[in-house]
C-alpha cells in the first residue's frame, strides 16, 4: 500500500519530460561546444531528477494529511507510517542531491550563470510545492511546473558544461513549451469535471471550459509555428526538420479536441498519447540529432 501511495504520486510523464529535455541540454552542448567526461552529467541528471521527486514526495506528504487523498482501505496508523517514510525518503533524496552540489563546489565546477540558474531552480521548486499545497498558488501550477519540467533541465545540462547560451537552446526551450502546456491542459480538461465538482482552483476552471479548448489547440499550432521559424530564421533545418514528422499527431490532436468541443464523445486515451507525442517526439528528434552530428 505504501508503495503504491508513493508510485501514484510520481507522475512518469513529469519525469521523463525531465530526463529528455535534460539529455537535449547536453546534446547541445556536444554538437556546439563539445564536452570531456560523462560524469558531471550523470551527477546533474541524479541531482535534477532526486531534487525533484524529493518535492513530488513532499507535495504527496502534505496531501495525506486530507483523508479524502488516502487510498481505499488505509487506516490511520497506515498512513502515518506512510508518512514517515515518505518523509525519510525525501530527505534523503535531498541529502544526495546536496551531496553533488557540494561535490561541484569542491571541484570548481561552479560558475556565476550556474549559481543562478540553481538559485531559480531552488526558487520554483519552492514554488511549486507551494502551488500543490496553497489554494492562492494553485491556479498558477501549470506555468511553475513547465519552468520546472521543460525550462531548467536543459539549461541545467547546458550550463555544467558551458559558460555562454546559445541562441538556439532558447529557441528550442520556447518552442516545446506551448506544447508541454497542451499536453497539461488536456490532463487538466480531462479532470474538468472533477475539479469542478469538488471546487479545484486550476487555471482550466478559471479559464472555461471552451476557452481551455481553444488555447489547447493554438499551443499545438504554435509549438510548429516555432519551429518553422527557428529554422528559417536560425538556419537550423538539420536538426529540426524531423520535428515536422510529428506534425500529423498534432492535427489528429486537434482534430480529436474539435470533436469533444462539438459534444462528440471523447476519446481521451487517443489525445492523451497524441499529445504526449506532440510533445516528447520532437525533444527525441531533436536531441538525436545533436548527438549523432
Amino acid at each position: 500500500m505504501i508503495a503504491r501511495t508513493i508510485f501514484n504520486a510520481l507522475k512518469p510523464f513529469k519525469l521523463i519530460s525531465l530526463m529528455m529535455t535534460y539529455l537535449m541540454g547536453a546534446g547541445l552542448v556536444k554538437y556546439f561546444r563539445g564536452f570531456s567526461g560523462w560524469s558531471v552529467l550523470i551527477q546533474g541528471g541524479f541531482f535534477l531528477l532526486f531534487f525533484v521527486v524529493s518535492l513530488e514526495l513532499l507535495c504527496l506528504l502534505h496531501s495525506l494529511q486530507e483523508p479524502k487523498r488516502w487510498l481505499k482501505a488505509m487506516g490511520l496508523e497506515e498512513v502515518r507510517l506512510t508518512r514517515v517514510v515518505i518523509a525519510t525518503l525525501s530527505a534523503t533524496l535531498l541529502t544526495v542531491a546536496t551531496s553533488i552540489l557540494i561535490s561541484w563546489m569542491k571541484v570548481t565546477i561552479l560558475w556565476h550563470g550556474l549559481v543562478f540558474l540553481l538559485f531559480v531552480l531552488f526558487a520554483v521548486g519552492t514554488l511549486y510545492y507551494l502551488a500543490q499545497t496553497n489554494k492562492y498558488l494553485k491556479p498558477y501550477a501549470l506555468l511553475i511546473e513547465v519552468v520546472l519540467f521543460v525550462v531548467i533541465p536543459p539549461l541545467l545540462a547546458y550550463f555544467l558544461y558551458s559558460d555562454d547560451l546559445h541562441p538556439f537552446l532558447t529557441l528550442v526551450v520556447i518552442s516545446l513549451t506551448p506544447a508541454y502546456l497542451a499536453n497539461r491542459l488536456l490532463h487538466l480538461l480531462e479532470s474538468f469535471g472533477h475539479d469542478q465538482k469538488y471546487e479545484v482552483d486550476t487555471i482550466v476552471i478559471r479559464m472555461g471550459w471552451e476557452k481551455a479548448l481553444f488555447f489547447h489547440n493554438a499551443l499545438i499550432l504554435l509549438t510548429y509555428f516555432l519551429m518553422a521559424l527557428i529554422s528559417v530564421l536560425g538556419a537550423y533545418w538539420l536538426i529540426i526538420w524531423p520535428v515536422f514528422l510529428t506534425l500529423p499527431l498534432g492535427l489528429l490532436e486537434i482534430w480529436l479536441m474539435e470533436r469533444l468541443r462539438r459534444g462528440l464523445k471523447p476519446l481521451w486515451w487517443a489525445m492523451r498519447v497524441a499529445s504526449a507525442c506532440v510533445f516528447l517526439l520532437p525533444i527525441y528528434f531533436i536531441g538525436f540529432s545533436l548527438w549523432v552530428h
